[in-house]
């Protein structure tokens, strides 16, 4: 008799835990934190610099390392670990966001007659590209935090890669962080990049007198 009444009781509870399942009683939500985009962004600061030529310039894709072409952002933990953060991500490519920042920031630089783009009539006799070397947040002290990003550019006068090269550089910079969070990490990149644009600028200048 007594098993019969524990059985009866067990049932009972069992069909009130459903009831209340059913009607909202009880709540099952996800632990996970949601994921957040961001996008890499600057404009020029800088008054327009004096044009150096006439020439049409088409900036064509940049690359990105095999490490860093993903969404995801990617953080140093240590000497040889790295991490992959899949809640905090980019909202498009970074090859393909990179290739537009510059694209953008050339544009409005003044330094050749045209900056193609699909509206463009005029062909190209200068193409822009290069590779970003290095994008991640370098978190190995946490106390110091650092947004690393590293760019290399060329300018043919071919759009293959045995074009004649008019200029080549290697720029690299860390900013310091307020904090190891990924919204202050896109700030960083955002002054990398404006800093990094900044120099190639006066340095494509300098060497396209040159020339």
């Amino acid at each position: 008799m007594k098993t019969s009444q524990n059985a009866f009781f067990n049932l009972s509870i069992g069909f009130c835990a459903l009831l209340c399942l059913l009607s909202g009683c009880i709540r099952l939500e996800s632990s996970y934190p949601e994921k957040r985009y961001f996008l890499i962004e600057i404009s020029r600061q800088e008054d327009v610099s004096p044009r150096v030529t006439d020439e049409v310039l088409k900036v064509v894709t940049f690359s990105v390392s095999p490490q860093y072409e993903g969404k995801d952002f990617v953080y140093r933990k240590g000497d040889v670990v790295y991490e992959s953060d899949f809640y905090n991500e980019f909202l498009i490519s970074p090859g393909d966001m990179f290739t537009e920042q510059v694209r953008q920031w050339v544009a409005s630089s003044g330094l050749f007659g045209q900056v193609a783009d699909l509206s463009s009539y005029n062909e190209p006799t200068l193409f822009l590209g290069g590779a970003v070397t290095a994008l991640y947040g370098d978190f190995r002290d946490i106390s110091v935090p650092k947004a690393i990003m590293e760019i290399d550019f060329l300018l043919t006068r071919d759009v293959s890669a045995k074009g004649e090269v008019a200029f080549q550089k290697r720029y690299q910079r860390e900013i310091p962080l307020d904090s190891a969070s990924p919204q202050a990490l896109v700030k960083g990149w955002n002054e990398a990049l404006r800093q990094i644009l900044t120099d190639f600028g006066k340095d494509l200048s300098n060497g396209l007198k040159g020339n």
